[in-house]
């Protein structure tokens, strides 16, 4: 390794450790409106998520909150950072060992994507993902239990269905325990926004999300005027239900273009894995800006203009709420990254898909 390289490596470990450091004192609250310290305190007072206190997330993310919850309402969040730091780093060493460049690669993204998850739980799907890929090339069936661990906490993970083809025994078993576990809040949930897929369903279509862009593309033509609400926690945008349901339509078919031609022959597992997570994000109508960081470790991994192309989206989406502020001015940086989002996920699944 030449000199200048040296520099460029050691300056990019150096902002990595003050940006996390910084961001453990100081976290971006990602969840806010939402309390990690009070949904801490009801756990650790025997309080049981959807039935005691409304919980929009999946059973199994109630762990991130449960430290939180012990530290003091001021330090809550920067526990909770702490977590997220433990993870990423489990992960790196799992995952880019005897992998010098990727690691570079998922260096520089994580400059874009720790700030969103250092106030929230998402390095935890983010690990699951890049975990469970990892194991599954190898052959190991424990990666569908970790993918289904995973999906009980985001359920993004659960994509690793779509284009698994190895160890199907464990694969249906591990698919089965995850179901019937994520289907038990409808059990107990005391009406139908306390769990989490009521909460899901009844939510609007996010401004920063793919259908919002379009729904926004679509008003700027027939000169409709925009309308916006602070609803479930997050902006969303109005009229947007016809868009939405043909983006979830668009990325279904493609999950079901995956799920076929892995079904056919053996796929480029790392490849495959980000190509279904982008599928999954051009058909959420929820895109939250931590989200970015579920594919950053695939990508890394992948490298050459599918680094290029992830990179993109993490840099707008970073300076989509370092830059502007409000719905409106977000849409416009949201446009251009879910345009390169749906790009280069259109070109992953075509990729995944084209004879080797």
């Amino acid at each position: 390794m030449d000199l200048d390289r040296r520099l460029i490596v050691r300056g990019l470990v150096v902002a990595l450790l003050v940006e996390h450091l910084l961001l453990v004192v100081k976290p971006l609250n990602v969840l806010a409106p939402v309390d990690p310290w009070v949904i801490g305190q009801h756990l650790l007072h025997g309080d049981l998520p959807y039935r005691d206190f409304a919980f929009e997330y999946p059973p199994l993310a109630a762990l991130a909150f449960v430290l939180p919850g012990a530290a003091t309402h001021g330090a809550a969040l920067s526990v909770l950072a702490f977590e997220e730091v433990v993870v990423e780093a489990a992960m790196v060493v799992l995952v880019f060992t005897g992998r010098r460049a990727a690691l570079l690669r998922y260096g520089v993204l994580s400059l874009f994507v720790f700030p969103f998850i250092s106030g929230g739980f998402d390095a935890l799907p983010m690990a699951a993902l890049a975990a469970s890929t990892w194991l599954l090339t190898a052959e190991n069936g424990w990666g569908w239990a970790v993918a289904g661990a995973g999906a009980l906490v985001k359920v993004s993970p659960g994509v690793v269905w779509v284009w698994g083809r190895t160890r199907w025994r464990a694969a249906v078993a591990a698919l089965a325990v995850t179901v019937a576990v994520a289907l038990v809040p409808l059990s107990v949930a005391r009406d139908a926004t306390s769990s989490y897929l009521g909460y899901a369903l009844k939510r609007g279509v996010q401004v920063e999300s793919v259908a919002a862009s379009t729904t926004w593309v679509a008003h700027r033509i027939e000169g409709a005027p925009d309308h916006f609400a602070y609803r479930f926690k997050s902006w969303q945008i109005a009229h947007g239900g016809a868009e939405a349901t043909a983006w979830e339509a668009v990325a279904l078919v493609g999950m079901a273009a995956l799920f076929i031609a892995a079904r056919r022959r053996q796929l480029d597992p790392w490849l495959a894995s980000l190509a279904a997570v982008l599928l999954f994000l051009c058909g959420s109508k929820v895109f939250s800006p931590q989200f970015v960081a579920w594919g950053a470790p695939l990508a890394a991994v992948v490298g050459g203009r599918w680094f290029v192309a992830y990179l993109a989206v993490a840099a707008l989406t970073f300076l989509a709420y370092v830059v502007p502020s409000g719905p409106g001015a977000i849409l416009g940086f949201a446009l251009v990254r879910n345009a390169v989002v749906v790009t280069t996920a259109a070109l992953a699944l075509q990729r995944v898909m084209s004879p080797a």
